[in-house]
């Protein structure tokens, strides 16, 4: 399990609000009760509404749909299981948290929250506590130190997986042709009335004239633009094709460096578009690509051993639910 993955799920639990809290204050068993006994550890409410926060952050960012709210409870308290029964193989396994890590990742939260006072009561008004974050901190390292002992060591990628990988994603090595441009645009949407849109054409068209006339195109663009690339000299940084509307995307990759188009209308308005560089589509060898699929293929096999551990684990588990609304069984 990586860094960022720690402090993701660990920043939930600061951020997201427990499911059904109450605005009000409440007794500290009202906002945040036991939710199951796993092996006899108990797994509290907070901890799942953690992990609820990170799903739905995983799944905005993958630009996923996101599950409705019984489906997102019991993906969140399968993942804290999981991560339950892995720590506690850990520790059964001989291997011990490592108080120096556990401590930087602490300071690394306290300090994300504004100082140990703030994250104090940001915890208490989930009615968790700062030891009970240290010792989430503490079973995460565990199950860390269980994969890297246990897991990473075994796994094995052989240079004909790797090529066999590339030849099959060869579209995950490919970067798109990309263009670096500026635009100056006078605003006329879908529903602008005709005086609108007549002034916006105008305007536009002046516009040009002054670009094409040699003034500067970052200067006009502060002076006229009504987009919010205005103060930045209309620039746009570098773009793929399908980032932008077709009229747009139609007109910018037709152009070459330093050439100005015709005024073109989308639906947000008339545009004047500058090109300032062009990137062509460009293809990873598969030498330059081996690190990354191999890295790939890594965490392929250790999550597949991983959910292995998981399931032998789940099978021996005594879990007792003790919010059955609110529980999920082990993988």
């Amino acid at each position: 399990m990586h860094r960022y993955l720690y402090c993701a799920v660990l920043t939930a639990l600061i951020m997201i609000p427990m499911a059904g809290a109450q605005e009000e204050p409440a007794p500290t068993s009202d906002i945040n009760p036991p939710v199951l006994r796993v092996n006899g550890d108990t797994i509290y409410a907070a901890e799942v509404s953690a992990v609820m926060g990170n799903i739905i952050s995983q799944l905005s960012a993958q630009d996923r749909e996101e599950p409705d709210q019984e489906q997102l409870v019991q993906m969140a308290t399968q993942r804290v299981v999981e991560q339950k029964l892995l720590a506690q193989e850990s520790r059964r396994q001989g291997y011990k948290v490592d108080d120096l890590r556990v401590a930087e990742m602490v300071k690394e939260i306290e300090d994300r929250a504004g100082g140990r006072e703030k994250l104090d009561e940001s915890l208490a008004v989930k009615g968790t506590s700062y030891e009970k974050l240290v010792n989430t901190v503490k079973e995460m390292d565990l199950v860390r130190t269980l994969i890297e002992k246990q897991i990473t060591p075994t796994i094995t990628i052989t240079d004909e997986e790797i090529a066999e990988f590339y030849t099959d994603n060869i579209a995950m090595f490919t970067a798109s042709e990309e263009v670096h441009a500026r635009h100056i645009i006078f605003a006329a949407g879908e529903v602008a009335d005709a005086d609108t849109i007549i002034a916006a054409r105008t305007k536009a068209d002046e516009a040009r004239e002054r670009a094409l006339a040699g003034e500067d195109f970052a200067d006009l663009a502060i002076e006229l633009s009504e987009g919010p690339s205005a103060p930045k000299g209309g620039d746009l940084g570098f773009f793929t094709y399908q980032q932008m509307v077709p009229p747009f995307a139609e007109a910018a990759f037709a152009l070459e460096p330093g050439e100005i188009s015709a005024v073109v209308r989308t639906n947000f308005g008339f545009h004047i578009i500058k090109v300032e560089e062009k990137r062509p589509e460009v293809t990873l060898t598969l030498e330059e690509a081996s690190d990354r699929v191999r890295l790939l293929l890594t965490q392929q096999q250790i999550a597949e051993k991983v959910q292995e551990i998981i399931r032998n684990l789940g099978a021996q588990a005594e879990i007792v639910p003790l919010m059955s609304s609110q529980t999920a069984s082990p993988a």
